[in-house]
């Protein structure tokens, strides 16, 4: 069940990304990539387990990268302009930041 939870928090994230990071840009950018960062980092806090986070963060990759390719009438939500490919470079870097960072203890 927590991997469930986690597939649909990270694709959660991801949707939420992809439809923030062209929206008034930069503002939009920035809050894409804090999403994803903080984002993946609840995930780690509420399932405490890596792989859940890892599950997460393969979500994520998942919605952006099919966000990026074109549909069925030629529709594409990632676009190849500058914050597009700054936000597929940008959230991998935040993702893999939230993964490699340490939690916080607790005193």
């Amino acid at each position: 069940m927590n991997f469930l939870k986690s597939l649909f928090f990270g694709s959660l994230i991801g949707f939420c990304g992809v439809l923030l990071h062209n929206f008034t840009p930069p503002f939009g950018y920035v809050a894409s990539l804090l999403l994803t960062f903080l984002g993946i980092k609840v995930v780690g806090q509420r399932f405490f387990y890596l792989r859940y986070q890892i599950y997460a963060a393969a979500a994520w990759l998942a919605v952006v990268i099919r966000a990026g390719t074109p549909g069925n009438g030629d529709e594409i939500l990632v676009y190849g302009n500058t914050y597009g490919n700054l936000f597929l470079l940008g959230g991998f870097i935040a993702i893999v930041t939230a993964l490699i960072t340490r939690r916080s203890k607790s005193i």
